[in-house]
């Protein structure tokens, strides 16, 4: 495979795969807010932490002076400026898999082709409040039918391995950033907030990850920080855990071969991720120091990979703006 062809694969996985990691933010933010109101007066969530979730801090503060909801989930979803919002990864996801089409089923593109131009139609006027949890469901809905019927009717060979990895890079990416922001942050005003108000917090990044209900099922009923944290960074068999994401991209690495640099990055995480003690990062704090190791083997991992298979010098390999994770 050609190393551009495999770059706009991995591209074009990263993208669809932000775009529904994105939606589904969105959604768990608005769903807890709402959840949280009539039982506290503490307010853990805000909707800046979205932008910050998104790695999206400067871009957002060039364009905008204020923030409130209106503006942040217009910043999020439909602004053209911000490469990393919904509008944004779908059109280079649909520009990076029209340069690569004869590798993937017909269907493949004519699905995302009229998903996309459904989705620009749409947008063209602001979505109204009421109507944004329909609107964002059915881009969740569009994504999983998507990379369902890309894994269904794909041969196994090295377009659908490169893909797979960009999707789950881009998903361990997203769940550091979000128990970053969400779980690390809350820790901050720990003392202002009641159990019940924390398990709040904990439940919403569950639902970020739309993990609620598979941690009821593989843990159990309660929601607790410490049993989350162990969850969504230990748990190899639910796809929207960070290890699972991990095994994942290892799998595929073997399956492409050549990349020994990035296996030892892998190895470096998984050692992380094994020594974790999840009860005192949860409690005691270093949840954030934690993390940012994470994020930045991953910005190694992705590094190696650019170098390895796109023949590309690794332009970030420590921070933490997602808007400069895009391709070059």
């Amino acid at each position: 495979m050609l190393s551009r062809v495999a770059e706009n694969i991995y591209w074009m996985a990263r993208y669809l795969e932000r775009v529904e990691g994105t939606a589904r933010l969105v959604i768990a933010t608005n769903q807890t807010m709402l959840d949280i109101a009539p039982i506290s007066h503490v307010r853990p969530l805000d909707w800046f932490q979205l932008i910050a979730i998104t790695g999206s801090r400067e871009y957002f503060a060039k364009l905008h002076a204020t923030i409130d909801e209106t503006i942040v989930v217009q910043f999020l979803i439909a602004d053209a400026k911000n490469p990393s919002s919904i509008l944004s990864s779908l059109r280079l996801a649909r520009e990076n898999m029209r340069s690569t089409r004869e590798l993937f089923p017909r269907e493949a593109w004519e699905t995302l082709n009229t998903f996309t131009i459904h989705t620009q139609e749409l947008l063209h006027s602001d979505i109204p409040a009421a109507q944004r949890h329909a609107f964002l469901e059915g881009i969740i809905d569009a994504c999983l039918k998507l990379t369902g019927l890309l894994d269904s009717t794909m041969c196994r060979d090295d377009a659908f391995h490169m893909f797979r990895l960009g999707r789950c890079l881009e998903r361990a990416d997203m769940i550091t950033r979000i128990l970053d922001v969400r779980g690390a942050g809350m820790l901050e005003s720990w003392k202002q907030m009641d159990l019940p108000l924390r398990n709040a917090v904990w439940l919403t990044v569950l639902r970020s990850l739309s993990g609620d209900q598979m941690y009821r099922r593989r843990v159990e009923p309660r929601v607790r920080g410490p049993e989350v944290l162990a969850f969504l960074l230990k748990d190899r068999q639910f796809p929207r855990t960070f290890r699972y994401c991990i095994d994942g991209v290892e799998n595929c690495l073997a399956k492409l071969r050549r990349d020994t640099t990035a296996q030892t990055v892998i190895k470096a995480i998984e050692q992380e991720i094994y020594l974790a003690d999840v009860q005192g990062l949860a409690e005691e704090g270093g949840l954030h120091e934690f993390l940012d190791k994470l994020q930045i083997h991953l910005g190694h991992l992705h590094g190696s990979i650019g170098k390895t298979y796109f023949n590309t010098l690794p332009a970030q390999t420590e921070g933490t703006d997602r808007s400069e994770q895009t391709q070059t």
